[in-house]
């Protein structure tokens, strides 16, 4: 398994069955009643391809990739053209998150011997070390103005949300829960807000709070079942997320209050880390539904029309 799923699976148990995401040129139709169109597979190779994050401005994905013998953060066009790797590090590289003014990208590294979060401009130059703590950080999510970053530490013996400021003074912890895990932090549009995933109820479910770590409540209240992942819409009217209480991993959406979840994929292989586009339109994510990870893309009721990799 990819090296970087030590801490994923702490974070998120064991719901990092569909880490990576690669290609091929089949595109397979939903499989649901009232959904005969086609989602489009962007990145057309054989490696593990996943992760992936719009920029601010909806022409670029960041993506990471195992195609080089190793995890990058690569980037390509909206159409899946002009894939390009940033990071050229033979250590592990994952998990990108574009700024809000597209440009820098921060990401996962294990370029020091363990999980730091680093930050780069958009060409792959002026790498830095922003968190520099010897425990495993990760998970990184920028707030709207741009002047703070969460993400996951495990400094504390377990894991937490911590804020940084965006040049990475300031750590401090912002979930304060010692019982538990909680990870996988993504602010709302308007900074008001955080999601974050949390196996505090003795599974895993969606919480959201405030920017100060206060008002901690769950959303998806689904004790059957693991969810997680969360991506909030660029309205921020609704919430993307992985759910496996369907027997595999789906793309589901809900509103900001919990309700109205839906699935999206309805797909019986693993689908995961929902990306929404900046225009709303859009959902990236990855899946499993071809035998490798892939990254998909599809319209946000979950319908989509063309394979987009036609294009390249």
């Amino acid at each position: 398994m990819k090296k970087y799923l030590i801490i994923l699976l702490v974070v998120f148990a064991v719901s990092i069955l569909f880490i990576g995401i690669g290609c091929r040129e089949n595109v397979l139709p939903i499989e649901e009643e009232g959904f005969d169109e086609e989602l489009i597979d962007l990145t057309n190779r054989t490696p593990d391809d996943g992760y992936p994050f719009w920029s601010p401005d909806g022409k670029k994905i960041a993506f990471e990739t195992d195609r080089d013998g190793n995890w990058e953060i690569y980037t390509m066009n909206a159409d899946g053209s002009g894939q390009a790797n940033l990071t050229n590090n033979l250590a592990e590289d994952f998990i990108p998150s574009w700024s809000p003014d597209g440009k820098k990208i921060t990401f996962n590294s294990y370029r020091d011997g363990n999980g730091e979060i680093y930050i780069m401009n958009t060409d792959g130059s002026g790498l830095t070390n922003l968190t520099n703590n010897p425990a495993d950080d990760g998970n990184p999510s920028w707030s709207p103005d741009g002047k703070k970053i969460t993400f996951n530490s495990y400094r504390d013996g377990i894991t937490e949300i911590y804020i940084m400021n965006a040049d990475g003074s300031g750590q401090a912890n912002l979930t304060n829960n010692p019982e538990a895990d909680d990870s996988d932090p993504f602010w709302s549009p308007d900074g008001k807000m955080i999601a974050f995933e949390s196996n505090r109820d003795g599974n895993w479910e969606i919480y959201i709070m405030n920017a100060d770590g206060s008002g901690q409540t769950n959303l998806t209240n689904s004790p059957a079942a693991s969810d997680g992942t969360s991506f909030w819409s660029a309205d921020g009217k609704m919430i993307a997320f992985n759910s496996y209480r369907n027997g595999n991993w789906e793309i589901y959406i809900m509103s900001i209050d919990g309700s109205g979840q839906t699935n999206l994929t309805n797909n019986p292989a693993d689908d995961g880390f929902p990306s929404w586009s900046p225009d709303g339109k859009k959902i990236a994510f990855q899946s499993f539904r071809d035998g490798n990870g892939e990254i998909y893309i599809m319209n946000s009721d979950g319908s989509g029309l063309k394979r987009l990799i036609e294009e390249e």
